[in-house]
């Protein structure tokens, strides 16, 4: 994975709920123990992970999005419908 993939990705998993990002670091246990437990989180460096695991997360990460602006969607034709 390239370096402009792993950006994005990581800007699209900043922008994840924290029970997401247990769950991506669920995934990243999977393939490494090479991590730094902070106060404001954990820090792995994509250098140490193979390409697997973040194909693996990009994926996860692609559903989370998804799923979040299909809600979006539901609601705003839910608030349209209410409005009726």
């Amino acid at each position: 994975m390239n370096r402009a993939r792993k950006e994005k990705l990581r800007e699209q998993i900043d922008r994840l709920e924290p029970q997401e990002h247990a769950q991506i670091f669920g995934i990243i246990q999977r393939y490494t123990d090479s991590f730094t437990k902070t106060q404001s989180g954990v820090l792995v460096s994509s250098d140490v992970l193979p390409n697997e695991c973040l194909v693996e997360i990009e994926k996860m990460v692609t559903f989370y999005l998804d799923q979040r602006k299909r809600m979006e969607v539901d609601t705003a034709q839910r608030k349209a419908l209410e409005k009726r």
